[in-house]
């Protein structure tokens, strides 16, 4: 049973940022703060991203609230809509204990700005979960989710942010670069779980040999031979239309159930039978072909969301679904049917987030998956 929740979600969508954060503000009806803190989660699409100063001296002014995270996207999400082409912003204030959240603000970039931002509030070897916006920009944003796994309790979900121009951060302020968001002690509750939208082709094949993104030779023999047999005569034969919907899977070492991380195959040397990635290899690791499958996308959706539901346990207070923007309408069809199925399962829960260029999942970053955070 979901129990009564002091998270409030609204939507707005207006030219000007402070007919934005009126309407936002009216529609979040806020009652009068309490001992807890209060926290804003706030995503703007990104043609407003220009307005993002303005919108959130307005939205302080208004609801009293003083501490906003978030990001800019090309497409937004609140409770079961999906906001694409328009000049939108949608809101969650969530109420959290005072001493069990902090904003991570400056556009950090390593590993040790993280750690002194979050000095004398959550240690390294203390477990922590963080939700992190990042900086498509940010070339290190995988070197530095890869040492907080290595060297740290610390669990990270989120998304990079997504859109045309500058993609603005809120953390306390507007930011860009690196990495912002909140840290949260145990004292706060969470689960967490991600979904991705393809189905692993037959197969494993053994790099023997890459240069930097390069596929030059899969199990001993020339990569291109090797992706039309794994993909078959029909696709073979327009290889433009193939890379639509075939990609890349790595595979994650230690996962125990068969969890990888997709990447876009971004392009075919016909001539010398090479294979061009998203994502710099390893010589001698293991790849796997993936199919962008909207059934098995709808699957698999439902399964995370069986198991995340089980582990909520005693009830959800609010969440932030950060979605691949290959996913949304693009992959599960209508406008909005990729909420629907979250919000069926789980009963109405307030809700927000955003299309991502990327997104953040137990301290990797991934692609073509969606990622729910709930506060329970």
């Amino acid at each position: 049973m979901i129990e009564a929740s002091p998270f409030r979600v609204a939507a707005a969508t207006a030219s000007e940022p402070a007919e934005l954060a009126r309407t936002l503000t009216d529609a979040l009806a806020l009652p009068a703060p309490g001992a807890r803190a209060r926290i804003g989660l706030l995503y703007l699409s990104d043609s407003m991203a220009r307005h993002g100063v303005e919108l959130l001296a307005a939205l302080r002014d208004a609801t009293a609230v003083q501490s906003w995270v978030g990001a800019a996207g090309v497409a937004l999400i609140a409770n079961r809509r999906e906001y694409y082409e328009s000049p939108t912003a949608v809101a969650m204030v969530a109420e959290l204990p005072p001493d069990g959240v902090r904003v991570i603000g400056s556009g950090v970039q390593s590993l040790e700005a993280l750690r002194e931002c979050l000095q004398g509030f959550l240690e390294p070897d203390e477990p922590g979960r963080l939700i992190l916006h990042a900086d498509p920009g940010f070339a290190g944003l995988e070197e530095l989710l890869a040492r907080i796994d290595r060297e740290t309790d610390w669990f990270c979900t989120g998304g990079v942010g997504s859109g045309q121009g500058d993609v603005v951060q809120f953390a306390g302020e507007v930011v860009s670069g690196g990495i912002s968001g909140l840290a949260l002690r145990e004292s706060v509750p969470l689960v967490a779980r991600h979904t991705q939208g393809c189905t692993p082709l037959p197969g494993r094949h053994r790099l023997s040999e890459c240069w930097r993104n390069i596929i030059v030779k899969l199990d001993d023999r020339p990569a291109l031979p090797v992706f039309r047999e794994v993909i078959g005569d029909v696709l073979s034969r327009d290889l433009r239309r193939a890379l639509g919907y075939i990609h890349i899977g790595l595979p994650i070492s230690g996962s125990d159930t068969g969890d990888y991380r997709v990447r876009n195959i971004i392009g075919i040397d016909l001539d010398r039978d090479l294979l061009a990635v998203g994502e710099m290899l390893s010589q001698g690791e293991d790849i796997l072909f993936v199919r962008r499958d909207g059934l098995a996308a709808r699957e698999d959706l439902e399964r995370m969301l069986a198991e995340i539901r089980a582990q909520a346990g005693g009830g959800i207070r609010g969440g932030l679904y950060v979605s691949c923007l290959g996913r949304g309408r693009y992959q599960f069809g209508d406008e909005g049917a990729e909420l629907a199925i979250v919000q069926d399962a789980l009963g109405d829960v307030p809700l927000v987030g955003f299309f991502a260029n990327g997104e953040i999942f137990a301290n990797r970053l991934y692609g073509y998956t969606g990622v729910l955070t709930l506060f329970t």
